[in-house]
């Protein structure tokens, strides 16, 4: 049976010791080094040739995120998971930009831990249901901000004479209403029909109604 060979980086000893002891009752895991700083597990590479790096953020020496950079640089065949505290958005994002494989918090189970080197060893990508949960809400929330950004804005006095040209004003009766004039109508309707690229008024109400301003 051929094993996978691993090492793995936390300057947390106690931490160290519990990893070393789950890992040492796995039969198709081989321990290839121990390490309390993303440093030393660095230089040694060319000498461990792991398979699979499991690394802290917080650490002396090379921190997680310029750990896991030189490594996929260097040495891109060897996969990365980061076994961290850290759950927000940030550390996250920022340590798949660096090319990690899995990212697992330090409250996950033994079993999860298994199965996450289990799965990145075979070529997959793999994170914590909490880990999950946070790349989910963050790539919905980037989405949003595209749409809104992509989707043009009327002021509240566009949608204000938008409301009353789906009641049929006229511009004249508009500007009565509104205490403006009728040129001021008129520039209000050109500028509604070019940010919705609507080529008339029944284009720019289908707009209004799709976008539930009226």
């Amino acid at each position: 049976m051929t094993k996978t060979r691993i090492v793995v980086a936390d300057d947390h000893h106690i931490l160290l010791s519990g990893l070393k002891a789950l890992l040492q009752k796995q039969k198709e895991l081989d321990i290839a080094g121990l390490y309390d700083n993303g440093q030393s597990l660095f230089d040694e590479l060319a000498q461990t040739r792991p398979d699979v790096a499991l690394v802290d953020i917080n650490m002396p020496g090379l921190n997680g995120f310029e750990l896991t950079c030189r490594i996929k640089e260097f040495y891109p065949s060897i996969h990365v998971i980061v076994l961290s505290m850290h759950d927000d958005a940030g550390h996250i994002m920022e340590m798949i930009e660096a090319g990690v494989s899995g990212y697992l918090l330090k409250n996950i189970n033994d079993r999860e831990l298994l199965d996450a080197i289990r799965a990145v060893s075979a070529g997959k990508l793999y994170f914590s249901s909490e880990v999950s949960e946070k790349i989910t809400t963050l790539v919905v929330k980037q989405q949003r901000k595209i749409e809104q950004a992509e989707s043009p804005r009327l002021t509240e006095r566009e949608v204000e004479i938008l409301k009353l040209i789906a009641q049929e004003y006229s511009n004249a009766e508009i500007a009565n209403t509104l205490f403006i004039s009728e040129r001021t109508v008129e520039t209000h309707r050109k500028n509604m029909l070019r940010k919705t690229s609507s080529k008339s008024i029944v284009g720019l109400l289908k707009y209004a109604m799709e976008n539930e301003l009226i």
